[in-house]
């Protein structure tokens, strides 16, 4: 099979991961010629300039980046969290257009954080849409789409994993295939849409946190718990203390047992300080 000609667009570590697959990935017939991905941004409190996870994935290929007029010499543009929207004038720039891998349940969540969402919303299943994509935001048709069981402790970065590998499975199938295959409209009547993430997403008043430690209830539990698992590792769990300082629950757990399940914060970081148990923590600071 003659080697299919690909721009991929993406940015963060998950998209990163999937990139690498398709280079590591001998048996696949796609040739990797652009990479797409967002501009270096400023990190940490030391504002570093940082490459996306994507770039450092092509650069460790030697691969071109953002050259888009290559494009037009390729066979295919695949799109996997790219974070941004694609020029109108380039969607149609050949046959096979844009396909954007989405890991949701599309008309599902479509947006930013349809990762995130469904471990907030406590859903038991998600999955992977593939889309030829048009120019309104996550509505093309579909091309592929298969379900995932949510696991009930599964955190943010554990479904980006599993989606991803889900992700690239139906890709390989998908693109051996791209001359036969059926799209299917999506239902837009059924459409849901998510956010994007805001550091004040994850802010919860101290006193509320104390309360659900003193008193709490199944309910209250389970969703702070499942507020902890799609906002981890950022914006994270954040209070701030009667003293004025950041606190962020970095660790966290729900045991469950018949009648009433129990809150244990494992691991916190205080503004300014490094990560640490939380029994450390409180046993200095005496505050819960």
């Amino acid at each position: 099979m003659k080697k299919i000609k690909l721009a991929y667009f993406g940015s963060p570590d998950f998209a990163a991961d999937f990139l690498e697959k398709i280079l590591l990935d001998k048996s696949l017939p796609v040739e990797v010629k652009l990479v797409v991905t967002q501009p270096d941004q400023k990190v940490g409190r030391k504002q570093i300039l940082t490459p996306t996870p994507v770039k450092i994935v092509a650069e460790k290929y030697n691969l071109n980046i953002e050259n888009l007029k290559l494009i037009e010499n390729l066979d295919l543009c695949l799109v996997y969290a790219y974070g941004d929207l694609i020029p109108k004038e380039l969607l149609t720039i050949h046959r096979n257009g844009f396909w954007n891998i989405h890991p949701s349940l599309l008309p599902k969540y479509r947006g930013t954080s349809p990762i995130a969402t469904p471990l907030i919303n406590r859903d038991k299943i998600t999955g992977v849409t593939i889309i030829k994509m048009d120019e309104e935001i996550d509505h093309g048709p579909i091309i592929a789409q298969e379900n995932l069981t949510i696991d009930r402790d599964d955190k943010r970065p554990d479904l980006e994993k599993k989606l991803t590998h889900m992700a690239f499975e139906m890709f390989k199938k998908t693109v051996f295939n791209k001359d036969n295959l059926q799209l299917k409209p999506q239902n837009n009547k059924e459409a849901t849409y998510t956010k994007k993430l805001s550091k004040n997403d994850g802010f919860i008043e101290f006193k509320k946190i104390k309360d659900l430690l003193l008193h709490p209830t199944n309910y209250k539990l389970q969703t702070f718990y499942n507020l902890f698992r799609g906002l981890y590792p950022w914006p994270g769990i954040w209070t701030i203390l009667p003293n004025g300082k950041r606190l962020k629950i970095t660790g966290l757990n729900v045991v469950r047992n018949k009648n009433l399940c129990s809150l244990q914060i494992k691991r916190v970081q205080l503004e300014g300080k490094n990560e640490v148990d939380f029994k450390t923590f409180n046993d200095a600071y005496k505050i819960f």
